[in-house]
């Protein structure tokens, strides 16, 4: 293995020599917490390492954003080095796979399909991810759709799937046998909030109708929370 020298400030790193820290840190001889670390025991890392960076991104902090970019990129080549020497796949493996889906589902710039705005290429997009995934039904696509992801994520990713596939995921018997809205649209007053069933079809509904008006839940909660919390401190 390449031994990795000590560079002067300007002088950067590039990717191969990032791969050969990280086969170093890994090797014998190397570091004892980066040697025993596996897929698994990497979970938390991915997870935490993602959510600092969207921190960095919202907070328009570049340099932030340098490191942890770096973070996430470290998590890939640490899933690389351990499937290397599992025998499962490599850091090609996965630039590989990556290059072939950005191939396979651009069929507008590398294909025959055209697509003249945002909304159409990734209507392109999501009909090569179906066929290349091989769905025949809508259930499958929902059951594609991670159930790791925060639960506001998830329900409207799964609102978002439904409405395109034509059905609805509204319930007319949603409270108690009433619609869950009133005639102008409300929601009906008369939620029992300790009822988990009631609350949790509110807050579908919710995500349904915030996903057909184009507003992210998550990130809606998030800076409702945030305000929140700010108002606080003005207090």
């Amino acid at each position: 293995m390449l031994e990795i020298p000590k560079k002067k400030n300007g002088v950067k790193y590039d990717m191969e020599e990032l791969r050969e820290i990280v086969e170093k840190l890994r090797g014998p001889g190397g570091c004892p917490w980066d040697r025993e670390q596996t897929h698994y025991s990497l979970i938390k890392p991915m997870i935490e390492e993602a959510y600092e960076a969207v921190d960095a991104i919202e907070k328009n902090d570049v340099t932030k954003m340098t490191e942890e970019f770096g973070d996430v990129l470290l998590q890939v080549l640490f899933h690389a080095s351990v499937g290397r020497q599992n025998g499962e796949f490599d850091l090609e493996d996965i630039t590989d796979r990556c290059a072939r889906k950005m191939l396979s589902r651009h069929t507008h710039i590398f294909g025959t399909q055209h697509a003249d705005n945002p909304a159409e290429a990734l209507a392109n997009w999501e009909a090569a991810k179906i066929k290349e995934k091989g769905f025949t039904s809508l259930y499958q696509d929902l059951c594609d759709i991670p159930e790791v992801f925060p639960a506001l994520m998830r329900a409207q990713k799964a609102a978002k799937k439904i409405r395109k596939a034509g059905d609805s995921c509204a319930d007319a018997n949603a409270f108690g046998g009433e619609n869950c809205c009133g005639e102008n649209g409300s929601f009906p007053g008369n939620i029992d909030y300790s009822d988990e069933k009631q609350v949790g079809r509110l807050l579908f509904e919710i995500c349904r109708r915030a996903e057909e008006n184009g507003v992210e839940c998550e990130l809606a909660l998030k800076r409702e929370t945030d305000g929140v919390i700010r108002s606080k401190k003005e207090n």
